[in-house]
């Protein structure tokens, strides 16, 4: 069952004038944090929640947090709750602190986004060395090294480790030269790890610990399969067997790929990470560094995006780290999400706005395929409603939620 939820939006006059109406007041009682928080939760969150073992939540709206909760149970037919400091796994949502760690890097050694990898990673050969030598950290950030999409994602599923598969990469083809295009990557997006180890003398896990997770206070957020499974408070991933959900082993095979699939996190723990992606930890992410990593390298198309079909979602692609979007007229949406069996997250927000939110479940409801821009049609119209002096169209309607769509799943 889809979110009980008509999305109260903004809708321009100037289009669309027989549709006008008087706007309704916010709940006279209720701030406007108050009331757009108690909205999110429910008829956005609620619905959901109600239908999976556990989740987790954090909502930030014009710079501030209005909403942090947990939902459910950390396994299915267990007393134990899911609390701000229960770990969830981040899957492909871990790309976004890859990211981070390369701009920082960079401030620390003599490289620039458009370094080659090879002066770092001098073993590395690629099928084409005329195209592996063009190789830079940007477009491996990007999803734009020119390889075969997900190349040898296939052996990220089998038992091949890390480093054997890096050693194969010369038999895979270039589809178009470093830079052309878009082609999702694990392993090749990866290599940024490699980069990193290569230049700071530490490994990747410890570099983004000691420069990211510490500073930024996330106490909780590890790295891999033993810090997630030996630790007491985790949540179990949870598969649907066509009549409820029942709890499934832990996967470690995208433990492989940290830079790509890695991070384990808290609630508590992705707060930081979100107020920092919104440029409220300077002395960590600066705001050049935030411009690099949120702004567009390469286009993609819609379904490359894994999006469902949307009204107002336009110019929709990758940049370091993160996919970006423009929605209902809105520029700088930031968002990525992240699976590996019986685990989602999902994160967007903007920056300009300085609005987001962080979603975290131990299940893979497709009921969320459409959270990201749900949210983002309820922020705009408590936005609108909380500044009437901006000179935004301030004629409410409710349209329902697109039902159409996919499931938006990365591992």
């Amino acid at each position: 069952m889809k979110p009980c939820f008509f999305a109260v939006v903004v809708f321009y006059l100037c289009c669309c004038p027989a549709l006008a109406v008087e706007s309704a007041p916010l709940t006279p009682a209720l701030p406007v944090d108050a009331a757009f928080a108690r909205q999110l939760e429910g008829e956005l969150l609620l619905p959901i929640v109600s239908q999976i073992p556990g989740a987790a939540v954090v909502a930030v709206l014009n710079g501030r947090v209005v909403l942090e909760k947990t939902y459910g149970v950390r396994q299915q037919g267990e007393a134990a709750m899911v609390d701000a400091q229960t770990l969830f796994r981040l899957a492909s949502l871990s790309k976004t602190f890859a990211s981070a760690a390369a701009a920082i890097m960079l401030d620390e050694v003599p490289m620039t986004w458009q370094t080659p990898v090879s002066q770092s990673l001098r073993d590395l050969r690629f099928k084409r060395a005329d195209y592996g030598a063009q190789i830079n950290l940007q477009h491996l950030l990007s999803q734009t090294s020119g390889l075969m999409p997900h190349a040898y994602t296939n052996l990220v599923e089998d038992r091949m480790s890390y480093a054997q598969i890096i050693k194969r990469l010369d038999r895979v083809n270039f589809v178009c030269p470093p830079g052309a295009c878009y082609g999702y990557q694990n392993v090749v997006f990866s290599l940024v790890g490699d980069v990193v180890e290569a230049n700071v003398g530490v490994d990747y896990p410890t570099y983004v610990s000691r420069r990211i997770f510490a500073p930024l206070a996330m106490a909780r957020a590890s790295f891999g399969e033993q810090a997630f499974l030996g630790d007491g408070n985790h949540a179990a991933p949870h598969i649907f067997d066509g009549q409820q959900w029942r709890s499934t082993r832990s996967s470690g095979k995208y433990y492989k790929v940290p830079p790509a699939a890695g991070v384990n996190a808290s609630i508590n723990d992705m707060r930081a990470w979100l107020l920092a992606q919104l440029g409220q930890s300077p002395e960590v992410l600066t705001p050049a560094m935030l411009d690099a990593m949120q702004s567009m390298v390469i286009a993609t198309t819609r379904k490359q995006a894994h999006y469902a079909r949307h009204q107002g979602l336009s110019n929709t692609g990758y940049g370091l780290g993160w996919r970006v979007f423009d929605y209902g007229g809105e520029t700088g949406n930031v968002h990525h999400g992240g699976y590996v069996r019986g685990m989602r997250s999902e994160m967007v927000f903007n920056r300009k706005l300085q609005t987001g939110m962080v979603f975290l479940t131990n299940s893979e409801p497709g009921v969320i395929n459409h959270l990201v821009f749900d949210f983002l049609d309820l922020a705009r119209a408590y936005r609108f409603a909380a500044h009437p002096a901006s000179g935004a169209p301030q004629a409410f309607i409710q349209l329902a939620a697109d039902p159409g769509g996919r499931a938006h799943v990365e591992p």
